[in-house]
């Protein structure tokens, strides 16, 4: 019996001012001003302005960590959301790396997932998937060689005979 067709990803709403309210509140818990907003939002997506957030799951990804800075938390140095295109990115990267066809990525995540579709992962398994494909690409690496040795000719000091030994780096 075949697997149940991925569900689409629900729809973004419509309005959006109730997470924009929520927003606006957060911010003033923790103290920040529009500089410090700014700051935080060129890091975190690329641009100082919360207006050039255009997909609610960027809104809702900031919004998620705003909620979970301390008072006075540094913008400079809070913690960035995860990026569900960089993600994907990273995965399509793990999977080329691996020589996996879409298949074969597909089984993977059947087997640890038990779903058919990355889109079916939050943002947190997809991270936690890309982990497990970093796991397996490590696992088939080739094992390292051990460094050959590299002899670099020593520049004779004052008084000393040119031509002298070298030094010796690595083993032997």
């Amino acid at each position: 019996m075949a697997p149940p067709p991925p569900e689409p990803p629900p729809a973004d709403p419509d309005d959006w001012s109730d997470e924009l309210a929520a927003l606006d509140l957060q911010l003033l818990r923790i103290g920040w001003q529009r500089e410090e907003e700014a700051t935080y939002l060129e890091r975190a997506f690329g641009h100082p302005s919360r207006s050039r957030l255009t997909t609610y799951r960027d809104l809702s990804a900031y919004l998620q960590s705003v909620s979970q800075f301390a008072p006075g938390t540094d913008p400079a140095r809070a913690p960035v959301p995860l990026r569900r295109s960089e993600l994907l990115g990273q995965c399509d990267l793990l999977l080329a790396q691996l020589g996996w066809d879409a298949a074969r990525g597909r089984r993977f995540l059947e087997e640890q997932f038990q779903l058919a579709s990355r889109q079916q992962l939050s943002d947190e398994q997809l991270l936690h998937f890309n982990m497990l494909l970093e796991s397996e690409l490590l696992s088939h690496a080739e094992p390292l060689t051990p460094p050959q040795a590299v002899v670099l000719p020593q520049t004779p000091g004052p008084g000393a005979a040119p031509g002298g030994p070298g030094l010796r780096l690595g083993p032997g």
